[in-house]
């Protein structure tokens, strides 16, 4: 947890105890949104120790390392069962160069459970494309292609023949093994699906020149149960659901976020961890979000424990 100055110190003192001196009269004690609304109002004035906004530039460091950022290192992502598994099937998948289709509602951790396994492939071997910006078809390919170090030629059926002739030749030569990650592949249109069908297929479909890891939202499964789509189906071997995380798994998810920012894992009462799984359904993005805010307005109404109130106000803050 953050530490404060003695001269930050005695200035929250000081407005601790000229805010219990001003409710003495009325027995009537700050609420969350009472000490938020008076620690955002302090902010542009001076009190002799600073503004709160010169208090809060000194923790710049702390907010910048926000322990529910993206910017999360493969080998700190929280493991639990779920992940575990996906981990497993995208090696398996990788390994045997195959295709799987790993889906799941948005932020519950696909793109990051993909990383935490190609991050750890071995760069002298494998050639790792990810694909996740473009829901145009032909921009893909396009990108595929130039991820391969050609040079796009022409139209996009040029450019499906020229990664399909290259993938053939490195196989042949013994080249760098090949893993695609699309993501949102609920967002490609049928035949870019399709054409990623083909691009699997080598030496009279005796194997693959490429593994395929497609991420979807989960009602891509439902599209892909069209008749025009069951060759695609037949490829995808792999195929994983991935489920927001459980009561158990948040409380020691957002516990595990804090210990490694060096911050108490107590500073999220136990209610208020309950209040999270809530309001996110387990979702980690949605968790990620949430406590985010949550440490923001702890610091900045110098609140030292993060309770059930303060994520109800938060939460729906948000929500409006």
């Amino acid at each position: 947890m953050t530490k404060t100055t003695a001269k930050q110190g005695s200035s929250v003192a000081n407005r601790k105890d000229q805010g219990a001196k001003n409710n003495e009269s009325t027995g009537v004690q700050l609420t969350v949104e009472e000490a938020i609304r008076e620690a955002n109002e302090s902010s542009t004035v001076g009190d002799g120790d600073g503004t709160v906004d010169e208090r809060v530039a000194v923790n710049a460091k702390q907010q910048l390392a926000d322990p529910f950022g993206k910017r999360i290192a493969s080998e700190d992502i929280f493991k639990h069962h779920q992940l575990e598994e996906l981990r497993e099937l995208v090696k398996t998948a990788i390994v045997q160069h195959s295709m799987a289709l790993v889906s799941g509602p948005p932020g519950v951790g696909k793109t990051t459970g993909v990383r935490s396994v190609t991050d750890e492939l071995p760069v002298n071997k494998y050639t790792v494309v990810y694909l996740g910006q473009d829901q145009n078809g032909a921009n893909m390919v396009r990108r595929f292609t130039e991820c391969l170090g050609l040079r796009a030629k022409g139209f996009r059926f040029n450019h499906v023949l020229q990664i399909s002739q290259w993938l053939a030749d490195n196989l042949k030569n013994g080249g760098k093994r090949i893993t695609l990650v699309v993501d949102e592949a609920h967002l490609l249109d049928d035949q870019t699906l399709e054409d990623l069908r083909l691009l699997s297929n080598a030496d009279y479909d005796r194997q693959s020149p490429l593994s395929l890891i497609l991420l979807a939202q989960p009602w891509l499964r439902a599209r892909l149960k069209s008749p025009f789509f069951e060759p695609l189906m037949q490829r995808l071997r792999y195929r994983y659901s991935l489920d927001g995380l459980s009561k158990e798994e948040t409380d020691q998810y957002i516990r595990g976020r804090l210990t490694a920012a060096g911050l108490n894992s107590d500073f999220f009462s136990d209610e208020a961890i309950h209040q999270v799984f809530a309001y996110s359904e387990g979702i980690p993005r949605r968790i990620n979000n949430l406590c985010s805010h949550l440490l923001l307005k702890a610091r900045i109404a110098g609140i030292s424990t993060v309770d059930a109130a303060l994520v109800k106000f938060v939460a729906e803050s948000l929500d409006g």
